[in-house]
């Protein structure tokens, strides 16, 4: 068998056997998510939500700050989601980036499914931000999860 045919056969082999994992969460409701589905989820897995989206509207409008056009359509990278349990509260933290900007233009978001609400830290354009109107508690996670202050 030649190198060419072993290469096709190896690259198709590749491509029928990709799991089925890496496939998008498809987010309907927050009170059927478990925290194994939460910690293998996206920012643009959550983004897709019309009320996870809204939220995320809603806080930048209610701190008046401007929402990125990066942001705006979609984001870029994201680390897995994560739970951060404060109280009884269980709280879902997602980051995105703007594509090949990451260093400069970054958001944490700190949703709480239960109220659906948002708030985040965010560094625009080198700018550390607060979005939404975040109490000092949620501001105390946000800086204890991403470093930013």
């Amino acid at each position: 068998m030649s190198l060419k045919k072993i290469t096709t056969a190896t690259i198709l082999a590749s491509i029928i056997a990709a799991p089925l994992s890496a496939q998008a969460l498809q987010i309907t409701s927050f009170e059927t998510l478990t925290k194994k589905q939460i910690e293998q989820s996206y920012f643009f897995d959550w983004n897709r939500n019309s009320a996870f989206r809204g939220s995320l509207f809603k806080a930048f409008k209610n701190s008046g700050v401007v929402m990125p056009a990066w942001l705006r359509k979609g984001g870029g990278g994201a680390a897995p989601a994560k739970v951060i349990t404060s109280g009884a509260t269980n709280f879902v933290l997602l980051d995105t980036c703007k594509p090949h900007d990451c260093g400069d233009n970054m958001i944490y978001v700190l949703f709480d499914p239960a109220t659906k609400t948002t708030a985040a830290v965010a560094k625009l354009d080198k700018k550390v931000t607060w979005v939404g109107k975040p109490n000092n508690t949620v501001k105390q996670i946000l800086s204890n999860a991403t470093g930013l202050r």
